[in-house]
């Protein structure tokens, strides 16, 4: 057997943790002109999509910690693209949309070149495994 798949030196969190950190790390490099990491520019898009969404249920929606979403969200205020009062949930401003467009479309864009990337097998394989995770450990 392989060292690299052996159950006894094969960890499935910390190999993970790896792929996750150099997607986002290129995520985050396409995000940095427009002047937010690729976190940042999920929020705006999801806040696009869902106005007036509470922070709760996009903390759930996304699986971010509360703790973490709240600094993100107070950022995205400080820099004036979210309205002020977000008791009433998350609103964005004008300048906000126009941001959650264009990472969209940066979006869209790096998406599909990283699916063309990575290829057919292994987006299925990855769905199939995501849907695995996602039934059996979050309610």
């Amino acid at each position: 057997m392989n060292s690299e798949h052996n159950p006894e030196f094969y960890c499935i969190a910390g190999r993970l943790r790896m792929l996750a950190r150099v997607v986002t790390g290129q995520y985050n490099q396409a995000f940095t002109g427009e002047g937010v990491t690729f976190a940042q520019a999920g929020l705006l898009m999801h806040m696009f999509a869902y106005p007036g969404i509470r922070q709760a249920e996009l903390s759930k929606r996304l699986q971010i910690e509360k703790s973490a979403m709240s600094r993100d969200v107070q950022l995205l205020q400080k820099k004036g693209w979210l309205t002020e009062n977000i008791r009433q949930g998350l609103f964005l401003t004008e300048e906000g949309k126009l941001l959650a467009k264009r990472c969209h479309k940066i979006w869209k864009v790096l998406n599909q070149q990283i699916r063309d990337e990575l290829g057919l097998s292994a987006i299925d394989g990855l769905t199939t495994f995501s849907e695995s995770v996602l039934t059996k450990f979050i309610a």
